[in-house]
């Protein structure tokens, strides 16, 4: 049988939406067509006919009719009967989809904030807003549907995806962790050899390593050092540092300690970006943009992070009085290279 459509009450909510994502995204294997399913609103099914009976025919009620869909008098919101129907109530990705659904539905709870700025534009209330403009029809379901995907495809990599990932990294000597003493702080630093974008985030996330400092190095050799930004991490000396070491190995003229340290990037090392705003040390970033890789070996990365991290935070007096190269507190004294 071919499912040709889904019927749904006039209200189109978080609940009856997320629904027909699930039905759309994961339902194909069940009912066949319903991914290119058109969908119909009314307040009441045809006469002489029922959700079952319809079923029959390949339409699939939502809310209505009495069938196994409509979840008036039962205890579970629509789209946990869809899920539950699919064989998927139990996947990791969708279990903050379903709970924002739970408390939109039955507590009338979507957005928590009071702030009249995040009722606005939380996705209850950017739903309304659809609802209004576009009216209650396919239109609000098509803008929606990509956030919805984005924000499952993202959650299944937090939850399943990631940590079996990293875990293989470990196994194969592509990751390391290790712990660090900066002044009073522990850091716990994590340093990878992986092109996945959302790993430094998941390292640093509180269902990933909860790493305080993650140091990604990429396939075509680019090294991004990020921090986990409440912990405020002293990155000065480490980008001394590896700003040094990637001067020497250019073979050209060192800078001096001063300008080693300052904040952004320095004409003739391009290559390291020190960002305060984030509280980072990029190396191209997410998108390089015409800046080069750097030539530091991996290795030699990390047995920077683990000095320089340590030396953070001491001896902060004697940075102004860095002057010349035969000063005791130059940038070969003073960092020890």
């Amino acid at each position: 049988m071919q499912y040709q459509k889904i019927i749904i009450p006039s209200s189109l909510h978080p609940d009856t939406i997320l629904g027909i994502f699930l039905l759309k995204k994961f339902g194909g294997g069940k009912y066949t067509g319903i991914e290119t399913a058109e969908l119909e609103i009314r307040q009441a099914l045809p006469e002489n006919e029922t959700g079952a009976s319809l079923k029959e025919k390949g339409v699939i009620c939502l809310d209505l009719g009495g069938g196994e869909f409509d979840h008036h008098g039962k205890e579970k919101i629509l789209s946990e009967l869809v899920a539950a129907d699919l064989g998927i109530l139990q996947d990791s990705g969708l279990a903050k989809l379903l709970e924002y659904a739970k408390r939109d539905d039955k507590y009338g709870m979507g957005t928590i904030s009071e702030d009249r700025i995040d009722r606005a534009f939380g996705l209850s209330g950017l739903i309304s807003s659809l609802n209004k403009t576009l009216g209650h029809n396919e239109k609000v379901v098509t803008v929606l549907f990509p956030l919805l995907e984005a924000h499952y495809l993202e959650e299944k990599k937090r939850t399943s995806e990631l940590p079996l990932e990293f875990e293989s990294y470990l196994q194969q000597g592509k990751a390391e962790i290790f712990y660090v003493k900066q002044n009073k702080k522990k850091l716990k630093v994590v340093a990878i050899e992986s092109d996945n974008a959302s790993m430094p985030g998941w390292l640093r996330s509180s269902v990933g390593q909860k790493a305080d400092v993650v140091c990604q190095r990429k396939s075509a050799g680019y090294t991004n050092i990020l921090t986990k930004q409440f912990k405020r991490v002293d990155l000065r000396w480490l980008a001394a540092h590896v700003r040094r070491e990637e001067q020497k190995l250019r073979g050209k003229v060192p800078y001096l300690l001063n300008d080693l340290l300052k904040p952004g990037s320095i004409l003739e090392i391009p290559q390291w970006y020190y960002d305060t705003a984030t509280n980072s040390l990029l190396n191209g970033g997410t998108n390089p943009g015409g800046i080069e890789a750097t030539i530091i070996p991996f290795e030699k990365i990390k047995e920077i992070l683990k000095e320089a991290l340590a030396k953070s935070g001491h001896n902060n007096v004697n940075i102004r009085h860095a002057g010349h190269q035969n000063n005791p507190q130059s940038p070969q004294n003073f960092l020890g290279l």
